[in-house]
């Protein structure tokens, strides 16, 4: 009778109706209650076991009681969940929703750093537009403490080099210089040398992605050996956003990343070269305290 009181559904609500109804049957035949028709004290005592046992949502709850209400009305049978005492134990449910775990994260140490960083070295087409990118968003979180939002709202005419300093320029506030957050051995761990090769990828980038294949793709382009020129011509559109989304192949898009992005990143390129991935979240890049 449920299956045919839920036919003009969609597939996908169809079978979660059909879970959920199973789920309390189940929960009944284990207890020795009667699914339908049901008592309302039975599904109260349903519902506060899968909240205090399970850990089971507000949401689901609403949802579960929701699946019985609907399974009495394809049968013709009242329903229960409008009867005490499920109203009043769902209002409150609701009211006593608990605030949502804060999930610490723990610090990336400089020499987790140092070998994650060294996952990015790899400069063969078309890895190297990501590995360029990737490098650049760790160094620049480390360097900056900014949080994801902070860091990948910035615009591609935000940063300059000045010598071998990279220069951070936000609006009402005094130009700051950034500290290297690494010893700069070569270019892998050095902040202007990755903001000057990931500039080079945006630039090619901007005029079309053919020239960017063309310029970075030749196998006899030679990796750099120790540190860049820290020199960079002012951007070409510096209202663009800096750090953007890469398609596979290497072509780079318009479009700014979105804000889970850092952690994704972080965890895959830590986890290609054995760092504990355990508690990193985009604000394991931040300075230690």
């Amino acid at each position: 009778m449920l299956r045919r009181y839920l036919a003009e559904h969609a597939p996908q609500t169809r079978r979660a109706y059909l879970a959920d109804w199973k789920r309390w049957v189940h929960w009944c035949r284990t207890n020795n209650r009667t699914p339908l028709p049901a008592d309302p004290v039975d599904i109260a005592l349903y519902l506060v076991h899968a909240h205090d046992e399970h850990g089971a949502s507000q949401a689901t709850l609403q949802r579960w009681a929701s699946t019985i209400a609907t399974s009495h009305a394809a049968n013709g049978h009242p329903d229960p969940t409008s009867q005490p005492p499920v109203p009043d134990l769902l209002r409150w449910m609701r009211r006593a929703k608990p605030r949502p775990r804060y999930r610490g994260s723990r610090w990336l140490t400089d020499l987790e750093l140092t070998r994650v960083l060294a996952h990015t070295r790899e400069e063969a087409w078309p890895d190297l537009v990501i590995h360029r990118r990737d490098r650049l968003i760790m160094l620049l979180t480390r360097a900056t403490g900014d949080g994801p939002d902070e860091v990948l709202g910035l615009r591609a005419g935000q940063l300059q080099l000045d010598g071998d300093k990279v220069i951070l320029l936000r609006e009402d506030q005094t130009p700051l210089a950034l500290a290297d957050p690494l010893p700069a051995a070569d270019w892998a761990t050095c902040l202007p040398c990755s903001l000057a090769m990931w500039r080079q990828v945006l630039d090619l980038a901007d005029d079309s992605t053919a020239a960017l294949r063309d310029a970075l793709e030749d196998s006899d382009r030679s990796t750099p050996r120790s540190h860049l020129h820290h020199a960079l011509a002012p951007a070409p559109r510096p209202e663009n956003w800096l750090l953007r989304r890469v398609r596979r192949g290497g072509t780079v898009t318009s479009d700014r990343m979105a804000s889970g992005a850092i952690r994704t990143l972080l965890r895959t390129h830590a986890t290609a070269v054995g760092v504990d991935t355990e508690g990193l979240t985009a604000f394991a890049l931040r300075p230690h305290p």
